[in-house]
């Protein structure tokens, strides 16, 4: 390369991340992937022939495969959650003292409504915040609360007909 990658990096940076935030879902992927697509055209400069093409296409390129494997990366990421959300006995395989009545609560937490058994399963069994929880399942905070208010009222009259 011609230019000297601090100069490519000042003229491209602001361009890559508007074409990372395009997209992308989350603001921190972008950032991310902007990161990966400079590492990328400094770990890979001798593979660029300016004979082929300006240098704008071929980050664009760079930029938007990265993105495309982030995005796909999150997806999987998050379909292999909802099916762990799906199935809470599956996630509680702990044996010993109080096992049974662990087994039992998952049992239970599997009869909830979708949207209620998701928001108490990330709440209690991965220990995420309710905006956290928000921001993962897309919905309102004052959703997220409501959903664990009535969750565990419902969870709680399940334990009490139980014993």
């Amino acid at each position: 390369m011609r230019e000297s990658f601090e100069s490519i990096y000042t003229r491209w940076h602001p361009q890559v991340l508007r074409w990372a935030r395009r997209r992308c879902v989350d603001p921190q992927e972008a950032e991310d992937v902007a990161q990966q697509v400079f590492a990328d055209l400094w770990r890979y400069s001798g593979r660029y022939c300016p004979r082929r093409g300006e240098i704008g296409p071929w980050i664009y390129g760079i930029t938007a495969h990265k993105a495309a494997d982030t995005s796909a990366a999150v997806t999987r990421r998050n379909e292999g959650l909802r099916r762990l959300i799906r199935s809470p006995v599956a996630a509680n395989p702990d044996v010993g003292a109080g096992a049974v009545e662990r087994l039992h609560i998952a049992s239970f937490l599997s009869e909830l409504p979708d949207q209620k058994r998701e928001v108490l399963f990330l709440a209690y069994y991965l220990d995420l915040t309710q905006p956290e929880i928000a921001r993962f399942l897309d919905l309102p905070l004052g959703t997220v609360k409501s959903h664990t208010r009535r969750g565990l009222r419902a969870l709680a009259r399940r334990l009490d007909e139980h014993a």
